[in-house]
């Protein structure tokens, strides 16, 4: 079982300390971002995202813990319009010593109660494709693809 627990500063700090250099990474691997500006537009999309840092109205910032271990986080926004209540997964990671023992379906599963109690009829999120490993865990969660971007370089 794995428990979704508020992050706390310290938590937070350590997070957008690995969190910026992976995303940026990210993004240049997908072709999006030249390697010289990825740091600092990941930066940018971090402070647009989240001005008041954990306290941020409407994103939830979570330790995932599981036998008193921290063994990852999980970020999410809720939102609510006129035509849907919705939670978008603006990351997910479950620490690399913890990988293929289930906790990243059990992440999910506490996700889905946590959403569950606030009124969530919805989950969305992005995973770039080349991350299989994700894309397999969320086909097994029964999420749906709703989108592709596609891209060929000249």
């Amino acid at each position: 079982m794995v428990t979704l627990q508020p992050m706390n500063d310290s938590a937070f700090q350590a997070y957008i300390a690995t969190a910026l250099p992976e995303y940026a990474n990210e993004h240049v691997k997908s072709g999006d971002w030249a390697k010289e500006e990825a740091m600092e537009k990941a930066d940018m999309q971090f402070k647009q995202l989240l001005p008041e840092g954990i306290r941020t109205k409407g994103h939830y910032l979570f330790s995932l813990v599981h036998n008193d271990q921290k063994i990852g986080m999980l970020w999410v926004k809720l939102t609510e319009t006129a035509h849907d209540q919705s939670a978008f997964i603006y990351d997910i990671k479950v620490d690399e010593a913890y990988q293929g023992q289930g906790l990243g379906k059990a992440t999910m599963t506490a996700l889905d109660s946590f959403a569950r109690s606030k009124g969530i009829k919805t989950i969305k999120l992005h995973v770039f494709a080349h991350n299989t490993r994700a894309l397999s865990l969320y086909k097994k969660m029964n999420y749906q693809i709703t989108d592709y971007y596609m891209m060929k370089k000249v």
